[in-house]
């Protein structure tokens, strides 16, 4: 790319950006056309565009009159040279093999795409929605529940998957023991989870509780070895948490019918201009095969690869 030692131009990134947006098939602007539009000069436009075909980002076929073609996009071509630099995705953490398979499904669509993808791992949703306004990463994940709560006009809900590929069904455990006492339940309550802490306090709202502050992946730690009587956690933790005598029952019918499937479905957040960004995560991570990938990581037929 023209000045490749110093990064991409604004040129090279708004005509990289504009070849990502085209299908195979599609007729390119002309080059007069893309002058006006991104303000430059008609051999400005051709440099780049050249430089983009001699490294394989692009084929163009030109023909005459008829006006120039796209034949075929190497993606992670464009994006590098749209961008310099590798895809950064905020992701949960992954502490279950539901987290571990979409993450994994990510990093390998991406990469197979031939897009460097570093994805960085945050506890908090508000927690991953700050580190995208603040320029941390391209894109985040999170439920479809918080994304409702936290996005705002900035950000754009470019994926939704379905229900139960962020978490499992959410449920109340408690001991046994708790059921007879005339105390206040001590019930565990992770204000870094927006999901969480918004069932918790749904659930328990006119009940005799007094709430304490813990991280929700280690209520099975904190059930057994402290005072604390109950917490919501995802079914994904049920296997582990049985196995040491914690009951548990589905969520209240009210608070089932308030949240509904969306806090379970995993979505994909972005900045609201970032059209590059959109066009590359859209074209590349398709949902069946993201199902698919985190399927086999469940399943015990793939490695975890992140």
């Amino acid at each position: 790319m023209p000045n490749s030692r110093n990064g991409p131009t604004e040129l090279d990134q708004a005509l990289a950006g504009y070849l990502l947006s085209l299908n195979p098939g599609d007729q390119l602007l002309s080059i007069r056309k893309l002058a006006e539009l991104y303000d430059a000069s008609v051999g400005s436009i051709s440099t780049v565009i050249n430089a983009l075909e001699e490294i394989g980002a692009v084929s163009i076929s030109r023909r005459g009159h008829l006006g120039s073609f796209l034949e075929e996009k190497s993606i992670g071509a464009l994006w590098h040279a749209a961008m310099d630099g590798p895809m950064v995705i905020g992701l949960t953490l992954p502490s279950f093999s539901k987290c571990e398979g979409l993450a994994t499904a990510i990093y390998s669509l991406l990469n197979g795409a031939g897009i460097e993808t570093y994805l960085i791992f945050m506890r908090g949703s508000a927690n991953r929605l700050n580190a995208l306004r603040n320029g941390h990463c391209h894109a985040v994940v999170m439920s479809a529940l918080a994304a409702d709560k936290l996005t705002g006009p900035d950000e754009a809900v470019i994926l939704e998957l379905p229900p139960e590929t962020f978490t499992g069904e959410h449920r109340v455990f408690y001991r046994d023991t708790a059921q007879d006492t005339d105390h206040p339940w001590k019930v565990a309550i992770d204000p870094e989870s927006l999901d969480i802490r918004y069932l918790t306090e749904m659930e328990f709202a006119d009940s005799n509780v007094e709430f304490c502050k813990m991280t929700f992946t280690q209520i099975d730690l904190h059930m057994e070895d402290s005072p604390v009587d109950a917490a919501i956690t995802t079914s994904d933790f049920l296997e582990r948490l049985t196995s040491k005598g914690i009951a548990s029952r589905p969520l209240s019918p009210k608070v089932r019918a308030i949240v509904g499937d969306r806090v379970t479905s995993a979505t994909l957040v972005i900045n609201a201009k970032a059209s590059t960004v959109r066009i590359v995560l859209q074209e590349i991570l398709e949902p069946k095969k993201i199902l698919e990938i985190q399927q086999e990581v469940i399943d015990g037929r793939m490695v975890p690869r992140y």
